[in-house]
């Protein structure tokens, strides 16, 4: 156990998946050629002024309302003034003064324990353009700068690795199920700052180490557990902890020191002349309306007995959940033994949007085999046609002649037929009946190449048997 206390504060920048850029009316699309999606606004070409997006307010909005905050009922930019290379205009548009959210909080789950985590605020700025840093030097992209982001600052009151690598999972999960953001750490769109320092009970906050820009949650707890370790050994050995800058080297495993921070620094905030200050309106508030967050899912979901394991699965992907709702069949628990076990894959392989079944097919195929059309064997062949011919169900059906032999004396033939062929497993019947109904039936199936209903074929094989047994 460590004898020192662990204080972790967390700032994550969420970039907004607005259609336009947080001023100007520059696509905000990611994976673009470098330079291609960017406005005279984004880079401050003098005369150019700065216009609000309203969806990324909307956006903030709903965030704040997911995370228990106060609004404010006014909208405040400020200027944060720095130079640096991947900043064109030398000052970023921010809200320093007056966050659109503040004083939240989010519960999370550790050890079967629910921790609450309070949020300092959340506010709205631009993000500044890409740095690609290459052994020929260093190059801007600067199709990120004026992207909108919202800055999550929580409260230094997290304890350890595990409740921040939590923490920050849940802000990913809400950003998905409210649709403001991909929030995808790997890709930049979700980034995570860890602010970390140790001090024994009693005694005052120790200095602060911070740990920028962090691509994975698995990534936040190594670095947590790594930083933790490091500043222990030194405070054993009397060493003094300096106020620095870190980065997470993912190939070599290690945090490695980017700069040292002598004093704050003076970013000589003031408010942006250029924007006004606009009045939030209570009945635009309130008629923004948030979707189902992820635990209100995850009940909804255990409520219609699906298992829990294909719950974690369906909670862990935003894009699978979607799809598996709209599959209108009233046996949920059916519907995801089919989806897992025949949709997943196919998912897997090619990509959700590249596979030609959708919601709707499946749900007609659902509904023949309740219907006993098709069997159970059918519904995969159907399935795996599908994703090689994009017809229509009916049109495969009546293509390949996929039915359920329904017909009593059709089944009744062939099973006598059966039976005469191999009339000296009667004889076991008596004693193994199991194993004489699962070899007929595997007969009937293999003659019928699966057609035939086999609850239907299962009660005519006993029936038939009893009969000529005389019993």
């Amino acid at each position: 156990m460590n004898k020192y206390n662990v204080v972790i504060g967390i700032e994550i920048h969420l970039e907004l998946n607005t259609k336009t850029k947080m001023f100007s009316s520059a696509a905000n699309s990611f994976n673009q050629s470098p330079n291609t999606n960017v406005d005279l606004i984004d880079v401050a070409y003098p005369g150019t002024l700065p216009l609000p997006n309203k969806q990324a307010i909307v956006k903030a909005i709903k965030l704040a309302k997911a995370l228990n905050m106060e609004i404010d009922n006014e909208l405040h930019f400020d200027r944060k003034n720095y130079f640096y290379p991947d900043l064109p205009k030398g000052f970023q548009i921010t809200q320093q003064f007056r966050p659109i959210g503040k004083n939240g909080y989010l519960k999370i789950e550790e050890n079967n324990q629910l921790h609450k985590i309070s949020i300092e605020r959340i506010h709205l700025e631009e993000d500044t353009a890409k740095q690609i840093h290459t052994e020929n030097g260093t190059f801007l992209d600067y199709n990120r700068a004026g992207v909108p982001l919202i800055e999550i600052v929580s409260n230094p009151v997290i304890k350890n690795a595990e409740q921040a690598a939590k923490y920050v999972e849940a802000i990913a999960r809400i950003a998905k199920f409210l649709n403001i953001s991909d929030a995808k750490l790997e890709e930049g769109s979700l980034r995570a700052d860890i602010n970390l320092s140790l001090n024994k009970k009693d005694e005052p906050f120790g200095t602060k180490v911070e740990i920028k820009n962090i691509n994975s949650i698995s990534n936040i707890k190594k670095a947590i557990e790594l930083e933790i370790k490091e500043q222990s050994q030194k405070l054993d050995s009397n060493i003094k902890i300096k106020q620095e800058t870190k980065r997470f080297d993912d190939v070599k495993q290690i945090n490695i020191s980017m700069r040292e921070k002598t004093g704050a620094i003076d970013y000589r905030y003031f408010p942006e002349p250029n924007i006004p200050v606009m009045k939030l309106e209570k009945e635009f508030i309130n008629s923004i309306t948030i979707e189902k967050l992820h635990w209100q899912w995850e009940e909804e979901l255990k409520n219609k007995s699906i298992p829990a394991n294909y719950v974690e699965q369906l909670i862990n992907n935003y894009e699978w959940l979607l799809f598996f709702d709209k599959i209108n069949f009233v046996d949920k628990f059916k519907v995801a033994k089919l989806f897992f076990s025949e949709i997943v894959p196919l998912i897997k392989e090619k990509g959700l949007n590249n596979i030609n079944i959708n919601a709707v097919d499946i749900e007609k195929i659902l509904n023949l085999e309740k219907n006993n059309k098709i069997s159970s064997k059918q519904v995969k062949e159907i399935i795996l046609l599908k994703e090689k011919e994009n017809l229509t169900i009916e049109k495969l059906i009546e293509k390949y002649n996929i039915k359920q032999i329904e017909d009593d004396n059709l089944i009744i033939d062939l099973i006598n037929k059966l039976i005469e062929s191999n009339s000296h497993l009667l004889a076991e019947f008596e004693n193994r009946p199991e194993r004489v109904i699962k070899f007929f039936l595997g007969q009937i199936m293999k003659e019928t190449k699966g057609q035939v209903n086999p609850q239907l074929a299962n009660d005519l094989l006993i029936k038939t048997i009893n009969i000529k047994l005389n019993k």
